[in-house]
């Protein structure tokens, strides 16, 4: 995964434009850079990995001696941080580079097969086969743009991919579900993964569709459907102008992190459908079914996820799991741990130094640790047995929001396929809850529009509130603790959550018109009656209730109406919660991406 940008100039491309580009994509990616050009030998290649800031001072990314060159700014999903598996990535001969954005998923067969007809793959990327399969088809073909397409029509996933070629004066392109433009400016054109990266470069940028293919020079742009080999005229395209301001041009056009990803959602999870690969599921899946006990280790956020997590575990798998604080786990439970034991690990960064030191204290008791993380080149990963990346994508702001769901999506993925060697779960099931997640995701991406004006109009209505209580029951429960993290971090105002029956013993004697509630219809059927009780309490105390709710049957005041899908209602119960978060703090004032004394990432 990472970010894309392309420069194809009528002259020696600008001093400075390469970084200027590479560092309006960091939100794409921060863990390596490097940039490709054409010279007259052929290719030059300069990348380190690492943070942009660091890797301008180890190689020269300012200075470009060509007309053409192809940039890239990594985030590590699928090989660690290393020199090795920094894009660009090239073939065997060196003659044509790639650098690629999102997942390909049948890339281990590909591999396979090309070390056995001898191709050199140098790195642990999946992107890298897709340059050798290019120089292969190539070399068959005779035909750039008929091996091309060949390329694109055989390998799966979500992803975008850029080559460079020696001897071809363009920037060749393949786009399948991850975002590519075309930019036209006044003496360069380009190819990047964002719109707002062209802010000042392009005056107009042409969104590539899915499913296409093609080669992008000064003089033309050769577009074509993958599907059909059909020809499409650039101006076809949807265009648009590029005028974002500056203060926008890094998050994407976004006013804040946080909003960019919780709109990044449906794509978040969907990518960690094929993120998670077979291989290491079955593993992780097979230690937790014969272990003796199973501990879910994390903080905050992905300690809520694992809440939620040990419900999918008892149903799906038939398997008791102990969530547990990391902050806690020394004291509470480590006496516990012996051979036989495992811990899942979560920890969205992968350094949250709470979960390492757990990590570390029970491996040293026997435990068998399964990780589970967003950063694959992370301490987590490394002290890992076993670890499952979960694919969200880089996540700048301190309230996680996109990876909270991604997580959740993981170990539903891993409580599922753990739950087909004990018989509970076919491979049926589990390919199931895969199309669910998907299926999901692309209601997700229209939901969230129509959520955020819904919820947006009804904070702008709501008087101004500093206590709040949030409460759900059965797998709601763990996403009431969640939105209220969320109002605390992003809203900065006091908010509880809890279980609904826990309401009614004390708690509710605070609510009223000035401390308001928040109630998450429950899913269980059987909790149905619990929460109109309370509902009723709330209405009777005459406090301001708002609730998420499956149907507007249930309506009872101010209300937001969301699917109601078995093992995805977390998930999507969630959003609403983020988004009212964000909206109030935005109402606030407050520094949404940013909270004060909070760190993304919690290491000492």
């Amino acid at each position: 995964m990472g970010g894309i940008f392309g420069v194809i100039c009528s002259t020696t491309i600008p001093g400075g434009l390469i970084v200027t580009g590479l560092r309006r994509l960091l939100y794409r990616g921060y863990d390596g850079a490097g940039v490709a050009f054409l010279v007259d030998k052929g290719l030059e290649i300069r990348k380190a990995p690492g943070h942009l800031n660091n890797v301008v001072k180890q190689v020269d990314l300012e200075n470009i001696p060509s007309r053409i060159a192809l940039a890239h700014t990594r985030y590590a999903s699928r090989g660690w941080p290393v020199y090795e598996n920094t894009h660009p990535l090239t073939d065997c001969n060196g003659r044509i580079a790639v650098v690629g954005d999102g997942i390909i998923d049948n890339y281990e067969a590909y591999r396979t097969g090309l070390e056995k007809e001898g191709h050199i793959l140098r790195s642990r990327t999946d992107t890298e086969i897709a340059v050798h399969l290019l120089e292969k088809y190539y070399t068959m073909e005779k035909d750039l743009l008929r091996a091309l397409l060949r390329v694109g029509s055989e390998l799966k996933g979500l992803y975008s991919l850029a080559f460079l070629v020696s001897g071809v004066d363009g920037i060749l392109f393949i786009q399948n579900g991850q975002p590519l433009v075309i930019g036209i400016g006044s003496q360069c054109v380009y190819l990047s993964s964002d719109l707002t990266s062209l802010h000042g470069l392009a005056d107009t940028a042409y969104i590539i569709d899915d499913g296409m293919a093609g080669l992008i020079s000064l003089e033309k742009q050769a577009l074509y459907r993958i599907s059909t080999g059909e020809h499409v005229d650039l101006a076809s395209l949807q265009s648009k102008h590029v005028k974002y301001g500056i203060e926008y041009v890094e998050k994407a056009g976004f006013p804040h992190y946080m909003l960019k990803e919780i709109y990044e959602t449906p794509d978040a999870i969907y990518r960690t459908t094929i993120t998670i690969m077979d291989k290491y599921l079955r593993l992780a899946s097979m230690i937790i079914h014969g272990a003796r006990d199973v501990y879910i280790v994390a903080n905050g956020s992905s300690l809520h996820a694992g809440l939620v997590a040990s419900y999918y575990f008892a149903e799906l798998a038939g398997v008791s799991i102990t969530p547990v604080s990391a902050a806690e786990f020394p004291y509470s439970i480590l006496e516990s741990i012996t051979t036989g034991s495992v811990l899942i690990a979560v920890s969205q960064s992968g350094e949250t130094s709470d979960v390492i030191n757990s990590v570390k204290l029970a491996k040293q008791r026997g435990a068998v640790i399964v990780g589970v993380t967003n950063n694959v080149g992370s301490r987590l990963a490394l002290e890992s047995n076993v670890y499952l990346p979960i694919g969200a994508g880089p996540e700048i702001a301190v309230p996680a929001t996109k990876s909270f769901s991604a997580t959740i999506a993981a170990l539903l993925l891993l409580a599922s396929y753990t739950g087909i060697f004990n018989g509970r779960q076919s491979f049926n099931d589990y390919n199931t809850i895969i199309n669910e997640i998907r299926n999901t995701s692309k209601e997700l991406k229209e939901l969230i529009t129509r959520l955020d004006s819904r919820i947006t109009s009804i904070v702008d209505s709501l008087p101004l509130f500093y206590n709040v209580y949030v409460a759900g029951s059965g797998i709601t429960y763990p996403i009431a603790l969640e939105g209220a993290l969320k109002l605390k971090e992003a809203a900065l105002i006091h908010a509880e959550g809890m279980q609904l029956g826990e309401l009614r013993h004390g708690p509710l004697t605070l609510v009223s018109r000035e401390f308001p509630v928040i109630l998450i219809e429950p899913f269980e059927e059987s909790a149905r009656q619990l929460y109109l009780k309370v509902v009723k309490e709330v209405l009777n105390r005459e406090a301001m209730l708002f609730s998420i709710n499956i149907d507007d049957a249930s309506c009872k005041n101010i209300c937001v109406e969301v699917p109601g899908k078995k093992y995805l209602y977390p998930i999507i119960a969630t959003i609403p919660l983020q988004l009212f978060s964000y909206r109030i703090g935005v109402k606030l004032g407050r520094p949404i991406d940013h909270p004060p004394g909070l760190a993304k990432a919690i290491t000492t």
